[in-house]
């Protein structure tokens, strides 16, 4: 793992701070990485730290392809520190949760985001959900491209992972089912975020939301939506903002849909806990 005194003197050397000015604090590490935050005298920093840094090279692309549309963490660094890969970001003081407003307000920002469109769905590079490779070879059909680019990987990583046949048979028959259920709706590639559970967003202290961690792509702006709803409710003034209806049988399906490709991520990911959610959203989708 990175030794944190030998980053801090890296830094030094490459942002030509005199000696001791630069100091590291650990925030957190798992086995692949760590973040901590950078004091120097001017000011403090964000950083994430790996031993592989293909993951920080496509956040520091998604933080610019978002940065136009909304407000994300601004990048300072990217490249080798300490004997992995860094991806310096500015430190940003966070206020508190969302209000009713801010909710409403969020809604209009994913819309105004998913209003950045391309002429195909999937992205220029492939890029990471958690720590799962995310691919994006580009399509021109949205049912093809969620099947065989989201579920049909993560399912083969299940079932490696062990999920068990049941299981694996139901997430299957709702893949051969989908192709007819996304056919049905007109669909138009949308920048979404691609990873926005409710902690890859938040509020600076002047009101302002701030979105982190993106897994950009082009695809159904629903699953933004849908995402936010995996693990909590999200209040209706958010739906209202973005202008769409959260009731709506079609798109309650799609939400249980697009989710079931996360819910098959954190099986994979973090292992069983995951695998009664799975179960319940087969046979909910199944049941149409």
């Amino acid at each position: 793992m990175i030794d944190i005194d030998a980053a801090a003197r890296e830094l030094e050397i490459l942002w030509s701070l005199p000696g001791r000015d630069c100091r590291l604090r650990l925030l957190g590490q798992s086995d692949t990485g760590l973040t901590a935050i950078i004091h120097t005298p001017a000011q403090r920093f964000f950083l994430k730290w790996m031993r592989d840094g293909d993951p920080l090279e496509a956040e520091q692309d998604g933080l610019i392809r978002l940065a136009p549309v909304v407000r994300v963490p601004g990048w300072r660094y990217l490249g080798p520190l300490a004997g992995g890969q860094a991806l310096i970001l500015e430190w940003l003081e966070l206020g508190q949760s969302l209000s009713a407003g801010q909710w409403w307000q969020l809604g209009q920002l994913l819309r105004r985001l998913h209003s950045v469109s391309s002429d195909q769905f999937g992205y220029h590079r492939d890029n990471w959900i958690g720590g799962s490779r995310q691919y994006n070879t580009p399509s021109p059909d949205w049912a093809t491209f969620f099947v065989n680019q989201r579920l049909a990987p993560q399912w083969r990583r299940a079932c490696q992972r062990g999920l068990p046949a049941a299981e694996a048979g139901q997430v299957e028959a709702v893949m051969a089912m989908a192709m007819d259920w996304l056919a049905e709706v007109t669909v138009t590639p949308s920048l979404v975020h691609g990873d926005l559970w409710s902690g890859n967003l938040g509020t600076l202290t002047d009101g302002t939301l701030v979105l982190f961690d993106p897994a950009v792509y082009y695809g159904h702006g629903e699953v933004d939506l849908a995402m936010l709803e995996l693990f909590g409710v999200v209040p209706e003034e958010c739906h209202r903002g973005y202008g769409i209806d959260p009731h709506d049988p079609a798109v309650v399906q799609r939400k249980t849909l697009y989710n079931l490709y996360h819910l098959l991520n954190h099986f994979v990911l973090f292992g069983s806990g995951y695998l009664n959610a799975i179960t319940r959203s087969c046979r909910t989708l199944l049941s149409y």
